[in-house]
């Protein structure tokens, strides 16, 4: 059986770049924050010669703005900015209703050592202009929508958890979009840092320029290093009731396995593949990405089974049907 299949699946790679804007290690002293009515502002301090200006939206830098307020709750160590919040790093753009930071005191081991030089033998309070603090969780909500150069992601609901090195969009209507692709899905997308792995969960698809789908439960990206550094996709596997959509044809199979290297798609268990009223059954089946066949597998000491129907004679009594009505 000949698929004539394209699908190039590319799950939410955006994930990292909403990883990169709350990332780890990102330090109050690090954050700049702006109002749209900001309070009088107070005497600015003074800029010695030899101190270089960093660069806007550099690497480093997180910087809030708000059209409402920004709020710095000390009992709850956390700041929170309201009213179209927006915050930037890198080339990275956070945007929700409501922005809340969560920080917590740095280890006198990582605290910065031109704080302990510059105040020796004082307690530093932590707070926003200590610099010896660090945000370890941030919650956007309501209208969250993340930017990352070419990629985007949308929904009600996202959370950074530093200690579980994870990222966590929730919503009604869950999305993320590539120039190639579109993901969505009904529970979550996720990105979780140590494992270097995107997941979509909950009724998962990743919709193809071309019209290709690949859908299931569960849609999870496998990430890899390539030699410059840079994060690049290399398999993605679906779990529970995984369809791989063309226009011609339809696979079902209980799991799938797509390698982008290989270009080659796997699907295991349950598997049928159709092509109009044709059906072809096995245990597995293996699809080659880039000259759209197909083929089908049968399990141990099992047969593969075709069916296939004759559109002639299915032709006549539907237009016999017709003709009666």
């Amino acid at each position: 059986m000949t698929q004539r299949s394209r699908l190039r699946p590319l799950l939410a790679v955006l994930l990292i770049g909403v990883a990169a804007c709350i990332a780890p290690g990102t330090r109050a002293e690090q954050t700049k924050v702006k109002t749209a009515k900001p309070a009088a502002p107070s005497a600015p301090a003074p800029v010695q010669a030899n101190q270089a200006k960093p660069p806007a939206h550099d690497e480093g830098t997180l910087e809030v703005t708000s059209d409402r307020d920004l709020e710095w709750l000390q009992q709850d160590h956390a700041y929170v900015a309201r009213g179209n919040a927006v915050a930037k790093r890198g080339t990275v753009t956070l945007m929700a209703d409501t922005l809340i930071a969560y920080y917590r005191p740095l280890s006198a081991a990582s605290a910065p050592a031109k704080d302990k030089a510059a105040h020796p033998g004082t307690a530093q309070q932590s707070g926003f202009d200590s610099g010896n603090t660090e945000i370890w969780r941030v919650v956007a909500e309501g209208k969250v929508h993340v930017i990352s150069e070419d990629k985007d992601a949308w929904g009600d609901r996202a959370e950074y958890d530093k200690d579980k090195s994870v990222i966590v969009l929730t919503g009604s209507a869950l999305k993320a979009t590539t120039l190639e692709d579109t993901v969505t899905a009904r529970d979550s997308l996720e990105y979780w840092q140590d494992q270097d792995m995107a997941v979509a969960r909950g009724n998962a698809k990743i919709v193809k320029v071309n019209g290709d789908t690949l859908a299931g439960d569960l849609i999870g990206g496998h990430f890899a290093k390539d030699a410059h550094g840079t994060s690049v996709l290399k398999t993605i596997e679906s779990k529970g009731n995984v369809v791989v959509t063309t226009p011609t044809d339809v696979v079902h199979g209980d799991e799938g396995v797509y390698d982008l290297t290989a270009k080659r798609t796997v699907l295991f268990g349950n598997v049928i593949a159709t092509h109009g009223d044709n059906a072809i059954k096995g245990a597995s089946a293996e699809v080659n990405m880039d000259t759209g066949v197909s083929q089908v597998f049968p399990g141990v000491n099992q047969r593969v089974i075709a069916v296939f129907q004759r559109q002639s004679n299915s032709a006549k009594p539907e237009t016999a049907k017709s003709g009666k009505q």
